[in-house]
């Protein structure tokens, strides 16, 4: 696995997939967890990690689209 491929796929094609499901799917799920507060138990660590990983791939990208 290089830093432009990842099993034979560049690598920017799927940071920008990661990127274009996971950000939506985090903002979605942090409303619903704003209007039901059970959910935000039942799901506990998953959105903070996915709130992270989102923040994390986003300049990864943005990185790789320009270089």
């Amino acid at each position: 696995m290089s830093l432009t491929h990842i099993d034979g796929l560049p690598a920017h094609v799927l940071l920008v997939h990661f990127v274009v499901v996971l950000v939506p799917l985090t903002a979605l799920a942090a409303v619903v967890c704003a209007v039901r507060p059970q959910y935000a138990r039942r799901l506990g660590l998953t959105l903070p990690a996915l709130g992270l990983v989102s923040l994390a791939l986003v300049p990864v990208t943005t990185t790789r689209a320009s270089g």
